[in-house]
């Protein structure tokens, strides 16, 4: 379901603060019930006709489908369960499209499937190359300008930069989402969001 653009103005800020399954695990380290949420909620499915439509992520050589979400009625936006898949918001813009953000937002890991794609996010350095590409075959490249750690219980400076996530003007950004920080349990899982910022090629 789609809502209109200035319902979802604050719909990235109140969905990826409540947006929850996500950790800090290591790579050689499962997610436990004590550091990592079980039973993942289900996002809002959303189509797109678009051709520019992102329909897979490449990132550090890995390679990942996605799928079109929308915000529900409160003005949250969910990932996809399947922590191997990251949500493309749908009202956010189209890759190639020249102007506005791209969000994409993905959860870290899941008690049961292990470590997300997601998690690939924290690790992105200034340079790095982003693959993104859309159901008409074309190839997106964006290179990372800039991560953030945002405060999901903050509304001010350390909290989600909403304006630029909703942005559908200027210049052309991708942000890929996702949790971060020490796991603080339910309802918020992860005390941060991740927040990675790439610009086109």
């Amino acid at each position: 379901m789609k809502i209109h653009r200035a319902a979802a103005a604050v719909a990235v800020a109140a969905a990826l603060a409540l947006s929850s399954g996500c950790s800090a695990t290591s790579d050689r380290q499962a997610p436990t019930s004590g550091s990592a949420q079980a039973n993942l909620p289900a996002p809002v499915s959303a189509r797109s006709d678009e051709p520019s439509s992102p329909i897979r992520v490449t990132v550090d050589g890995a390679t990942v489908p996605t799928d079109a979400v929308a915000t529900d009625t409160a003005g949250v936006l969910l990932p996809p369960q399947d922590v191997h898949r990251l949500g493309w918001w749908v009202d956010s813009s189209l890759p190639g499209s020249g102007s506005g953000t791209v969000v994409m937002t993905g959860h870290v890991d899941d008690v049961k499937q292990g470590k997300g794609f997601a998690a690939r996010f924290s690790g992105l350095k200034t340079g790095d190359a982003v693959d993104v590409t859309t159901a008409d075959g074309h190839r997106h490249v964006y290179h990372v300008t800039r991560s953030v750690l945002a405060d999901k219980e903050s509304t001010g400076r350390d909290g989600l930069p909403v304006d630029e996530l909703n942005r559908r003007t200027g210049p052309e950004t991708l942000a890929l989402i996702t949790c971060g920080g020490p796991f603080i349990g339910p309802p918020l899982g992860y005390r941060d969001n991740v927040v990675v910022f790439a610009a086109p090629a």
